[in-house]
This record gives structure tokens, sequence and C-alpha cells, in this order.
């Protein structure tokens, strides 16, 4: 017999002064009361009850176990209350990880109306762009761009961001007599160092479907998205970017789009978490990004 319910079916009797009442309250039968309290002195070693056909009172023993029985129980329904309150509502702390520019241009951002929203949640952010190790570091949500390779966490994916060429306005005049993105000069791309070797971007002709391939290996590249941002706008290249990452320089106009009818692939945007259903303040964290990931896209007008 489970100790915690036999405490429970124990207070109740002493609380009633009765078998069958008790048995009447929990809508089982007396005997199995009697038994399951019989149980429960065999276990104490002790005679919780006075039985008489009259009354039934406690015994000293059974007055001292009723003393710390009642404390026991009320201290775990509390923290049973209060893990459960961590676990659904947004109360307790959240640690996440982010990729540096999408936390720049996204995240950080969002993260201040979602704290006044919900105020007893607090915040330990990292941001980094190498995959943190989330079960080893304690990460509660980890937010990734791109395919996610096989593993056994869990993932959602919450955006889906179309990428397109973009670069300054002189760099864009430049090269306005090109037919197609693969007569760009692949020297000239600004991309990231993580990538090794030669890198393959392939973009598609929203009105035809033709697909031309772009092998790059830029003289400049950067770990940050921001730094490619820059060398950008500073005319040193072209850069192959997702809207929430250049949208701010679109709409101030140091950036602009090349070849408006091309677009690669769209970038994903996954939460990641250990295991279980996604719940509690982390969805709605992760409800809350997703929306800032729409205000970041740009509209057809901005885009051309």
């Amino acid at each position: 017999m489970d100790r915690l319910d036999a405490m429970r079916l124990f207070l109740r009797v002493a609380d009633t002064g009765s078998f069958s009442k008790a048995a009447a309250d929990l809508n089982v039968g007396q005997p199995t009361v009697s038994r399951r309290i019989q149980d429960l002195e065999a276990q104490l070693g002790a005679d919780l009850f006075l039985r008489t056909t009259r009354a039934l009172s406690l015994t000293e023993a059974g007055e001292k176990f009723y003393a710390r029985a009642k404390v026991i129980l009320q201290d775990f329904e509390a923290a049973e209350a209060e893990v459960r309150g961590l676990d659904q509502e947004a109360v307790g702390q959240l640690r996440i990880t982010v990729p540096h520019s999408l936390s720049r241009m996204v995240i950080a951002p969002a993260l201040a109306s979602f704290m006044r929203q919900y105020p007893d949640v607090s915040l330990d952010v990292i941001s980094d762009d190498t995959y943190t190790d989330i079960v080893q570091e304690g990460i509660d949500l980890a937010f990734r761009l791109g395919d996610l390779s096989d593993s056994s966490l869990m993932a959602k994916r919450i955006a889906l961001s179309q990428r397109r060429l973009w670069a300054s306005v002189g760099y864009a005049e430049q090269v306005a007599g090109l037919d197609n993105p693969g007569e760009l000069n692949p020297k000239e791309a600004l991309h990231l160092r993580h990538k090794t070797g030669t890198q393959i971007w392939a973009l598609t002709h929203s009105g035809t479907g033709q697909r031309v391939e772009l092998r790059v290996d830029g003289r400049f590249r950067a770990s940050s998205g921001d730094m490619l941002i820059q060398g950008a706008q500073d005319g040193l290249g072209y850069i192959l970017a997702p809207d929430w990452l250049v949208c701010e320089k679109v709409r101030e106009g140091t950036l602009v789009r090349l070849f408006p009818d091309w677009e690669a692939d769209a970038l994903p945007l996954h939460c990641v978490w250990s295991g279980g259903k996604l719940k509690g303040k982390a969805k709605l964290l992760a409800d809350h990004i997703t929306e800032a990931m729409k205000a970041g896209e740009l509209s057809e007008r901005e885009a051309v």
C-alpha cells in the first residue's frame, strides 16, 4: 500500500472517528478501510486506534503519528502544487539558448514584452552560435536555425524564413547587367565561417522554376551574421540571408535585394527541448517568438 495514501486514509478515520464514515467519504467498503488500517499498523509495529463497541479513539502512538502525518501530507501537497505550477504556468526560471544574430535581431527585442506579460518568469539567456548541449547545460528551450540532425531531442518548427540575395546599393548597380545569380562572382560572396570549403547556394526563379547553383568561396567569412551585414553595407559583396536578419537595413535603405525574382530554400527555425510535451512557460515563450518572427518578415514591396 502506498504510504501517502495510507496516511490520508488514517487521517480521515481519525477525523471522522469512524471506519464506516471514512469508508463512505472515500467511497470504498468498510472492510477495505479496516484492512488498510491494520496493514498500516503492521508496517509501523504499533496500534494506532483503541477500538471499542462504542467508540474509536487514538492511542498515544496514534496521536503522535497523526501530528506527523498531517504535516508530511501538507508539505507534500504544497510541493506538488509548486511543481505543477512551475511546469504548467508562467512561474520560475526559464533557461534558453539562441544563435547570436537571431538573439539580437528577434529574440532580445521580444523578451521585454514577454517578461512584462509574465512577471513571475525569470530568464537566463545563452547567446551562442554553437550548439549547446541542452541536457548537460540544463537548457529548457533552445532555438536552432536550419535543418536538424537526428537526435533524441524533441523539436517543433516555429518559423520558415525566405532567404534572398542582398547587397549595398552601389554593389547592386555594379551587377545590374547580369542575367541570373549564377553569374555573380563567387569570390564576392560573404558567408559564415563555420561552413568550411566551397559552399553551394541554390536559387530558384519564382516565375519559371529555373534553378541555378552558385558555388561560393568568398574572400570574406565571419562567424556572425552582423559582420556579414556590415560587409555587405560596405560594398564588399553580397549575402544570402533571411528577412529577419536584414529587415532593419532594408527598411533603412542600406541594403537592397539582388535578382528580385530569385530566392533560395527557406530557412527553418526550430525550438528544441529535452523531452515530453512542450508546455508551461516554455510553450508560452515559443509562441511569443513565433509571433516575433512574423514581425520580422518583409512585405512583398519591401523585398523587391
